[in-house]
Protein backbone atom coordinates (compact mmCIF):
# COMPACT_ATOMS: atom_id res chain seq x y z
CA UNK A 1 0.00 0.00 0.00
CA UNK A 2 1.74 3.15 -0.99
CA UNK A 3 0.72 6.77 0.80
CA UNK A 4 1.70 9.97 1.02
CA UNK A 5 4.35 10.49 3.52
CA UNK A 6 4.90 14.22 3.81
CA UNK A 7 3.60 13.85 7.58
CA UNK A 8 5.72 11.25 8.59
CA UNK A 9 9.22 13.07 9.46
CA UNK A 10 10.57 9.88 11.33
CA UNK A 11 10.11 7.10 9.06
CA UNK A 12 13.35 5.20 8.95
CA UNK A 13 14.27 2.43 5.90
CA UNK A 14 16.60 -0.01 7.54
CA UNK A 15 17.64 -1.82 4.29
CA UNK A 16 16.44 -4.70 3.04
CA UNK A 17 18.16 -7.56 5.02
CA UNK A 18 17.93 -10.20 2.23
CA UNK A 19 13.81 -9.62 2.17
CA UNK A 20 12.67 -9.94 -1.47
CA UNK A 21 8.99 -9.13 -1.48
CA UNK A 22 8.89 -6.76 -3.61
CA UNK A 23 10.58 -9.14 -5.80
CA UNK A 24 7.25 -11.04 -5.56
CA UNK A 25 4.52 -9.08 -5.38
CA UNK A 26 4.97 -5.66 -7.67
CA UNK A 27 3.28 -6.99 -11.06
CA UNK A 28 4.12 -3.66 -13.19
CA UNK A 29 5.73 -0.49 -12.88
CA UNK A 30 5.09 2.77 -15.51
CA UNK A 31 7.52 3.75 -17.74
CA UNK A 32 8.66 7.08 -19.30
CA UNK A 33 10.18 6.63 -22.50
CA UNK A 34 13.56 7.61 -21.31
CA UNK A 35 12.98 4.27 -19.19
CA UNK A 36 12.77 2.32 -22.34
CA UNK A 37 16.71 1.81 -22.44
CA UNK A 38 17.23 1.04 -19.29
CA UNK A 39 14.97 -1.68 -19.29
CA UNK A 40 14.01 -3.17 -23.02
CA UNK A 41 16.77 -5.45 -22.24
CA UNK A 42 15.51 -7.34 -19.64
CA UNK A 43 11.53 -7.27 -19.16
CA UNK A 44 8.64 -6.44 -21.85
CA UNK A 45 7.32 -3.28 -22.45
CA UNK A 46 3.54 -2.71 -22.88
CA UNK A 47 0.98 -0.67 -22.94
CA UNK A 48 -1.29 -0.08 -19.66
CA UNK A 49 -4.84 0.95 -19.72
CA UNK A 50 -5.25 3.51 -16.64
CA UNK A 51 -5.83 7.05 -16.72
CA UNK A 52 -4.79 7.00 -20.26
CA UNK A 53 -2.61 4.65 -21.63
CA UNK A 54 0.62 4.39 -20.74
CA UNK A 55 3.91 2.33 -21.31
CA UNK A 56 4.40 -0.15 -18.45
CA UNK A 57 6.89 -2.80 -17.46
CA UNK A 58 5.94 -6.44 -16.52
CA UNK A 59 8.09 -6.77 -13.48
CA UNK A 60 6.61 -10.02 -12.46
CA UNK A 61 4.95 -13.19 -13.73
CA UNK A 62 3.00 -13.79 -11.06
CA UNK A 63 5.12 -15.22 -8.71
CA UNK A 64 8.35 -13.37 -8.49
CA UNK A 65 10.49 -11.50 -11.33
CA UNK A 66 12.34 -13.87 -13.69
CA UNK A 67 15.67 -12.47 -12.44
CA UNK A 68 15.11 -12.96 -8.80
CA UNK A 69 17.54 -16.26 -8.54
CA UNK A 70 18.25 -18.17 -5.26
CA UNK A 71 16.86 -15.00 -3.40
CA UNK A 72 19.00 -11.98 -5.01
CA UNK A 73 18.83 -10.03 -8.06
CA UNK A 74 20.40 -11.14 -11.13
CA UNK A 75 20.28 -8.42 -12.48
CA UNK A 76 21.17 -6.06 -9.47
CA UNK A 77 23.17 -3.43 -11.36
CA UNK A 78 21.31 -3.18 -15.06
CA UNK A 79 17.76 -3.58 -12.87
CA UNK A 80 14.77 -1.02 -13.87
CA UNK A 81 14.54 2.62 -12.24
CA UNK A 82 11.23 1.36 -10.23
CA UNK A 83 13.62 -1.20 -8.16
CA UNK A 84 16.47 1.47 -7.67
CA UNK A 85 13.95 3.95 -6.12
CA UNK A 86 11.99 1.40 -4.15
CA UNK A 87 10.15 1.66 -1.25
CA UNK A 88 9.49 4.58 -3.17
CA UNK A 89 6.60 4.81 -6.01
CA UNK A 90 7.47 4.83 -9.51
CA UNK A 91 3.94 6.18 -10.62
CA UNK A 92 4.94 10.15 -10.10
CA UNK A 93 2.18 12.23 -8.81
CA UNK A 94 3.85 12.86 -5.63
CA UNK A 95 5.90 11.05 -2.81
CA UNK A 96 4.30 7.82 -2.52
CA UNK A 97 6.51 5.46 -0.12
CA UNK A 98 4.95 1.57 0.26
CA UNK A 99 4.61 1.21 4.32
CA UNK A 100 4.26 -2.86 3.38
CA UNK A 101 7.32 -2.87 2.79
CA UNK A 102 9.27 -4.47 5.65
CA UNK A 103 12.45 -2.11 5.50
CA UNK A 104 10.34 0.69 6.81
CA UNK A 105 10.21 1.67 10.42
CA UNK A 106 11.56 3.59 13.28
CA UNK A 107 15.53 2.00 13.14
CA UNK A 108 17.63 3.23 10.07
CA UNK A 109 18.29 5.97 8.05
CA UNK A 110 15.88 8.55 7.73
CA UNK A 111 13.84 8.39 4.45
CA UNK A 112 13.11 11.40 2.66
CA UNK A 113 9.35 13.32 3.15
CA UNK A 114 9.85 16.22 1.07
CA UNK A 115 10.49 16.32 -2.76
CA UNK A 116 13.72 18.85 -1.71
CA UNK A 117 14.93 15.73 0.18
CA UNK A 118 14.22 12.88 -2.10
CA UNK A 119 16.31 14.98 -4.66
CA UNK A 120 19.59 14.54 -2.48
CA UNK A 121 18.42 11.18 -1.34
CA UNK A 122 20.19 8.34 -3.00
CA UNK A 123 16.59 6.67 -3.77
CA UNK A 124 16.78 10.16 -6.81
CA UNK A 125 17.24 8.64 -10.04
CA UNK A 126 17.92 11.41 -12.94
CA UNK A 127 14.51 10.84 -14.30
CA UNK A 128 12.25 12.72 -12.50
CA UNK A 129 13.88 16.37 -13.42
CA UNK A 130 11.45 17.64 -15.24
CA UNK A 131 9.32 14.88 -15.29
CA UNK A 132 6.31 17.06 -15.95
CA UNK A 133 7.69 17.19 -19.62
CA UNK A 134 9.12 13.82 -19.50
CA UNK A 135 5.30 12.64 -18.97
CA UNK A 136 3.65 15.03 -21.61
CA UNK A 137 6.19 13.53 -24.10
CA UNK A 138 5.15 10.19 -23.12
CA UNK A 139 1.76 10.94 -23.13
CA UNK A 140 1.86 11.99 -26.96
CA UNK A 141 3.77 9.46 -28.28
CA UNK A 142 1.13 7.17 -26.46
CA UNK A 143 -1.31 8.77 -28.39
CA UNK A 144 0.19 7.77 -31.66
CA UNK A 145 -0.05 4.43 -31.01
CA UNK A 146 -2.48 2.15 -32.55
CA UNK A 147 -2.96 -0.66 -30.40
CA UNK A 148 -5.06 -4.32 -29.84
CA UNK A 149 -5.45 -5.53 -26.34
CA UNK A 150 -2.98 -7.96 -25.05
CA UNK A 151 -4.52 -9.70 -21.61
CA UNK A 152 -5.32 -8.05 -18.29
CA UNK A 153 -3.77 -7.91 -14.83
CA UNK A 154 -5.72 -7.53 -11.69
CA UNK A 155 -8.38 -5.76 -13.94
CA UNK A 156 -5.72 -3.51 -15.50
CA UNK A 157 -5.86 -4.22 -20.02
CA UNK A 158 -2.53 -4.45 -21.40
CA UNK A 159 -2.42 -3.85 -25.22
CA UNK A 160 0.70 -4.18 -27.70
CA UNK A 161 1.84 -2.09 -30.48
CA UNK A 162 -0.26 -3.20 -33.41
CA UNK A 163 0.73 -0.48 -36.15
CA UNK A 164 4.17 0.85 -35.06
CA UNK A 165 5.34 3.91 -36.73
CA UNK A 166 9.10 3.72 -36.40
CA UNK A 167 11.13 5.89 -34.11
CA UNK A 168 13.93 4.78 -31.14
CA UNK A 169 11.20 3.50 -28.78
CA UNK A 170 8.92 1.12 -30.53
CA UNK A 171 12.15 0.04 -31.42
CA UNK A 172 13.24 -0.84 -28.06
CA UNK A 173 9.35 -1.97 -27.34
CA UNK A 174 9.56 -4.34 -30.26
CA UNK A 175 12.69 -5.66 -29.16
CA UNK A 176 11.23 -5.99 -25.24
CA UNK A 177 8.85 -8.56 -26.44
CA UNK A 178 11.06 -11.57 -26.47
CA UNK A 179 11.02 -11.66 -22.51
CA UNK A 180 7.17 -12.52 -22.36
CA UNK A 181 8.55 -16.15 -22.74
CA UNK A 182 9.71 -15.44 -19.04
CA UNK A 183 6.21 -14.81 -18.25
CA UNK A 184 4.67 -18.24 -19.67
CA UNK A 185 3.13 -19.36 -16.56
CA UNK A 186 1.18 -15.69 -16.11
CA UNK A 187 -2.35 -16.09 -17.23
CA UNK A 188 -2.66 -12.36 -18.92
CA UNK A 189 -6.79 -13.00 -19.21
Amino acid sequence: MYANINHLELIKFNGCGGCTECCKSKLMAPLILEDFEKVYKHFPILIAKLDYFKPVMLLSNGISCPYLKNELCSIYKQRPPACKIYPYSPWYDSILLDLSCKGIGIKGTPLPTTKEDFIKSDFYEERFENITEKLEKTLKWSKELTLEQFGEIQHIKLYKIKNMHKDIFTDMYEKSLVHLEKYENFNFV
